[in-house]
């Protein structure tokens, strides 16, 4: 039996978070957290292709290889509480679009965004219970997990610098976690009273850019002191009740021209300069925007509409917005392979 692991071991500069911040021409895939299922789509036309029903799965992270998709299985989060725990993660082989292997977390439950290490392991946080996770992609099995701090923060985002030397921890109820993969340990916390939800890392590595919940201002992260160096005032920010998730999210493009942040409570995106990301405009688009998926080769975006079951083709160079298509009940993560 084929091996169902990629392995990942390289210095080559960008390499690392080309492979965390992944397009292809080869499909789409999307979580539908509200649908319970695992949907495929034809990457031009975004007919769906194929449909997997799955419960509570949340983000996903694509192999190096693109021969694999990691879906993390959350759990269910209602009431101000989690009704549901999620304790799995869930391998697809993207060449069938199949199952072919559930990973246990044991006792480590909620696990949500996941990102690649520059050794190819796959590092999860656990956002109920608020470990920081290793899986070994060769055994395909959970190895190590750190406390970090984060039991009682409610973590959802994670961050690998370029050269994999360090993690970014958000939390939505405390500060900004920093984390060094060499001695695997915190090594920084960074204040941000309300918390934060949606962060992302330059491809040069040096600025980490976090949403915080207050004002939902874009914070400006010097990587290499791990101190806030200033904040973004997002045009037409909607603000909203800081108990519920504001959840803004962030990608840059794969040539790194361009940042989107899609902003969850007000129905809204940004377009921002990749350079300078303070120079933005904003597009209605519909409501519950979450998904961010940059095709290969192309001058536009895909936004997926958490709320109303869309997704929205949007082009970068005019902001306009192009087109919308039905696309399962609620997609909360979406990306090419």
């Amino acid at each position: 039996m084929e091996a169902l692991h990629s392995t990942y071991k390289t210095d080559a500069k960008g390499v690392l978070w080309a492979t965390n911040n992944p397009t292809g021409k080869a499909g789409l895939i999307g979580i539908d957290k509200l649908g319970d299922a695992i949907r495929f789509f034809d990457p031009t036309s975004l007919a769906e292709e194929k449909v997997i029903a799955l419960k509570n799965h949340h983000e996903v992270a694509i192999s190096p290889d693109h021969k694999f998709a990691f879906a993390s299985e959350f759990g269910k989060f209602a009431g101000g509480h989690f009704i549901e725990s999620g304790a799995h993660i869930t391998v697809l082989d993207l060449a069938t679009k199949d199952v072919v292997r559930r990973i246990p977390t044991g006792p480590y439950k909620g696990p949500h965004a996941m990102r690649f290490g520059a050794d190819g392991s796959l590092w999860v946080i656990f956002e109920e219970t608020g470990e920081l996770g290793r899986l070994d992609c060769e055994t395909l099995e959970l190895v190590e997990t750190f406390e970090i701090g984060a039991e009682n923060g409610r973590p959802p985002f994670i961050e690998v610098t370029p050269d994999g030397r360090k993690i970014y921890v958000s939390c939505k109820l405390g500060s900004l976690i920093v984390f060094d993969t060499e001695t695997r340990s915190v090594v920084a916390t960074i204040a941000v009273p309300k918390g934060t939800e949606g962060i992302a890392i330059s491809p040069d590595g040096s600025r980490l850019y976090a949403a915080e919940n207050t004002r939902q201002d874009l914070l400006v992260i010097d990587a290499a002191s791990d101190k806030i160096a200033g904040k973004i005032e997002l045009k037409g920010a909607v603000l909203s009740n800081p108990k519920t998730s504001r959840l803004i999210r962030m990608r840059f493009s794969p040539d790194g021209a361009w940042l989107v942040s899609t902003n969850y409570a007000s129905g809204v995106m940004h377009i921002h300069d990749g350079a300078n990301p303070a120079d933005h405009v904003l597009i209605p688009i519909a409501k519950g925007p979450q998904g961010i998926a940059f095709p290969a080769d192309e001058n536009h975006v895909l936004v997926s509409n958490h709320d109303c079951g869309l997704i929205t083709r949007v082009d970068l160079a005019t902001a306009r917005a192009l087109e919308c298509v039905p696309a399962g009940k609620g997609i909360e993560a979406l990306t090419y392979y």
